[in-house]
């Protein structure tokens, strides 16, 4: 989010999801299956695993 600038509310809308629940997993409060990993991936346009 820092390199891109984006705030945690843009986040959530590029994942269909809402800004707390992004705020919780950046503090580590939530478990990320590898499918919520994807959907970062997708969402963000990045590569997280090669």
């Amino acid at each position: 989010m820092e390199e891109m600038n984006w705030t945690q509310q843009q986040v959530a809308e590029r994942l269909g999801c809402s800004q707390q629940y992004v705020s919780r997993m950046v503090k580590g409060g939530e478990n990320l299956t590898l499918e919520i990993l994807s959907n970062i991936e997708d969402a963000l346009g990045i590569v997280i695993f090669e």
